[in-house]
């Protein structure tokens, strides 16, 4: 299991480049990919993406790369030399008109745009380059996830351990829980039908749709579906290689369905603050489930 969260750094150089990957991936409910990469590189995009995809399942995920040249490579330049006598002869002509010297020396002609011209370099042969980093870059990031997979499992852990704890206390006290279920819905009864003429037959009868009631409040089936759902919760902690963070969130929904329909079945009676409890749990677990690809 992974965190969606974490950062990878790499740097890759060889003779005529040195290139350095950033990634920042923080939580999101899809794979959504942020590039903020030299135009060099803009042709190699969908390779970029198709790399990233390999490692990356969910998240919103940063990915910067920046580069410079080798001392010893020559970046390809030709000088505009029509543009660059303009620039002159215009100057040339200032002088004349504000009978005033207007100089222009070689370093203000060469700054403008016009009079350099880089030729567009073919990223092809920085390539290997780039995605030597971006691949370090990527494990890194992986291991950083993986490591705050590993943080979640045990809190996650703790919290299971919790609710199965009050679960067990909630077990233990079932048959206290049917009868005092039993007890309540007789008293009740017995409220409204007070100061009523009732045959004998029609008290048992009475008597019997009590039991069929208290029977029908019975919280057995919750507690056994909760101790299911924690089993699978468990199981998927486990996966190593494929994403379970949206599962993990089902589960959770389904548990808090599970306590909050036990919680209703026995409101009647003083059973809540075990109910408050598990419910306090689960909803820390969804918290932190967010962060789990």
């Amino acid at each position: 299991m992974k965190s969606m969260t974490g950062f990878g750094r790499a740097v890759a150089e060889d003779e005529k480049i040195r290139i350095t990957v950033e990634i920042k991936s923080v939580n999101g409910k899809n794979l959504r990919v942020r590039f903020n990469i030299p135009r060099l590189f803009n042709p190699l995009i969908n390779q970029i993406n198709s790399e990233v995809e390999k490692v990356l399942k969910r998240g919103d995920v940063d990915l910067n790369v920046s580069y410079r040249f080798s001392p010893g490579f020559q970046v390809p330049i030709e000088i505009n030399y029509a543009e660059a006598i303009k620039i002159i002869e215009v100057a040339r002509r200032l002088s004349a008109l504000s009978n005033s010297k207007v100089s222009v020396n070689l370093k203000d002609v060469l700054s403008f745009p016009e009079v350099l011209i880089k030729d567009e370099l073919n990223p092809e042969p920085f390539k290997e380059t780039l995605f030597k980093a971006l691949r370090e870059a990527l494990e890194e990031l992986d291991r950083a996830r993986r490591s705050e997979g590993e943080k979640l499992k045990v809190y996650f852990e703790e919290r299971l351990k919790n609710i199965e704890e009050t679960l067990s206390q909630i077990e233990r006290e079932l048959p206290q829980i049917k009868e005092k279920l039993f007890k309540k819905l007789k008293e009740n009864l017995k409220k409204l039908l007070e100061g009523e003429e009732l045959s004998q037959d029609f008290t048992k009868r009475v008597e019997l749709e009590v039991a069929f009631l208290a029977e029908r409040q019975d919280v057995s089936e919750e507690v056994s579906r909760l101790k299911a759902h924690i089993k699978r919760f468990r199981e998927l902690l486990k996966v190593e290689d494929e994403p379970v963070g949206k599962t993990l969130d089902f589960l959770c929904q389904e548990m808090h369905r599970e306590i909050n329909t036990l919680g209703n079945k026995v409101k009647e009676i003083d059973v809540t603050e075990p109910v408050i409890k598990i419910k306090s749990e689960i909803a820390k677990i969804k918290e932190q489930v967010q962060n789990v690809e």
